[in-house]
């Protein structure tokens, strides 16, 4: 791909928020149909006490080509500390559980649970991002997942993932052009090791290093970065439905994990129940992987399980709140800014950096990821520049004033 196509693919990923607020959420005041079908075999959609009131899952879905039942909405565990957290889980239903290498000690603490919980989740984990090179051996593959198949305490893993295509920090697209990649997989599949594999993104370049992924492997799961205020990933998610292949949404709470917005913030959980509303509507996603790391987030978001259509007073709520944060919200995978510093400063990295430490509450990761950048690259130089990156975000965000205000929140002084 020539850089023309490259923007001109980047432009049409990253079309205006608010305008995608109503355009992709056409059907949500009318009845949504339901996938059907009975719950796996494993859950109980009946809580176990008559007198229970706990909210339960009351959806799954087909996910994939791997004919899963997955509850629709999923437990992501980056900052999980106690495995009782994910207990919770699955007593309200949820059965898949999604978890990384480079979370901490994650896969070991999901390890905790097995073998005694593991017939009941369906497990996918993303291999640590540098293992996954341009000549990357079949040999080293191989170790990873043999590596996260012990952390887990597990003899097989549902689905195992190349994280973070598309970045290109990492590298770029000959980083999974390699084909000692699938070659491991494939021999892991014969082994048992794993049932199937797939990548996840919410880097500038998701459109088109998901599109070579579903054009020219055999992939079966893509993780995309998403939700109502990104636009331009939909004919990659209708690709892979075509694919059966499966579709699992992250990022889908980023614009909302903690509203800032004053107007807002006292609905903070109803906007956080209208966004998962809007992501359950979308026809081609299959679960929502939400990071949950308390019994209340549980019990939060497992409250919107089925829930696909909104109000029309709803719907004035949700496209008034992405009216409120659209000069405010950087968009997972949009990259417009990406060249935009002289200097190097990775605007895009530093404004997500920002965004774990402001709406994630994620403080401590969000100042050891800063605190990685050499000092060159840090947004301390933005106080003494003149601005060549303004205008060069299209969704307007004030770039250098953002990169100062992250400065300050992620390094201590």
């Amino acid at each position: 791909m020539n850089e023309s196509d490259k923007k001109i693919s980047r432009r049409s990923f990253i079309g205006r928020g608010t305008a995608g607020i109503i355009g992709a959420g056409i059907g949500l005041t009318g009845t949504a149909a339901r996938l059907t079908g009975a719950s796996p075999p494993q859950q109980s959609a009946e809580p176990a006490d008559p007198q229970e009131t706990k909210p339960m899952i009351r959806e799954y879905r087909r996910l994939g080509r791997f004919g899963w039942k997955v509850s629709d909405i999923s437990f992501g565990n980056a900052g999980m500390q106690d495995p009782s957290t994910l207990e919770y889980a699955i007593e309200r239903g949820i059965n898949y559980v999604d978890t990384a290498r480079q979370y901490y000690d994650m896969e070991k603490i999901i390890g905790q649970i097995f073998p005694s919980k593991r017939d009941k989740v369906f497990v996918t984990t993303k291999l640590d991002p540098p293992v996954i090179t341009a000549d990357v051996s079949e040999e080293a593959v191989t170790k990873a997942v043999d590596e996260s198949l012990e952390r887990l305490n597990t003899d097989y893993i549902d689905c195992c993932l190349i994280h973070s295509v598309g970045d290109p920090n990492l590298g770029d697209r000959t980083r999974i052009e390699n084909p000692n990649i699938y070659r491991a997989f494939e021999k892991a599949k014969k082994a048992g090791k794993i049932k199937g594999w797939g990548a996840s993104s919410h880097g500038p370049e998701v459109v088109e290093e998901f599109t070579w992924l579903i054009e020219n492997t055999d992939i079966d799961m893509i993780m995309p970065g998403m939700n109502f205020m990104t636009k331009g990933l939909e004919p990659v998610l209708a690709k892979a439905k075509e694919k059966d292949i499966a579709v699992v949404a992250m990022k889908t709470l980023s614009a909302a994990k903690k509203i800032v917005q004053k107007e807002y913030r006292k609905d903070n959980a109803l906007v956080r129940r209208l966004v998962l509303k809007w992501m359950l509507a979308q026809p081609n996603v299959d679960t929502l992987a939400i990071t949950m790391r308390t019994f209340e987030q549980i019990d939060d978001y497992v409250s919107v399980s089925g829930q696909r259509t909104m109000t029309e007073q709803e719907q004035k709520m949700l496209i008034g709140y992405g009216r409120a944060i659209d000069r405010e919200y950087c968009r997972p995978g949009c990259g417009g800014c990406i060249t935009a510093c002289p200097h190097g400063v990775p605007i895009h990295d530093i404004l997500r950096y920002r965004l774990y430490y402001e709406s994630y509450e994620q403080e401590k990761y969000a100042m050891q990821l800063y605190s990685r950048l050499p000092a060159a690259h840090r947004a301390e130089r933005c106080r003494a520049c003149s601005g060549s990156c303004l205008g060069t975000c299209p969704f307007d965000i004030a770039i250098r004033s953002k990169l100062i205000e992250a400065h300050s929140m992620l390094t201590l002084c």
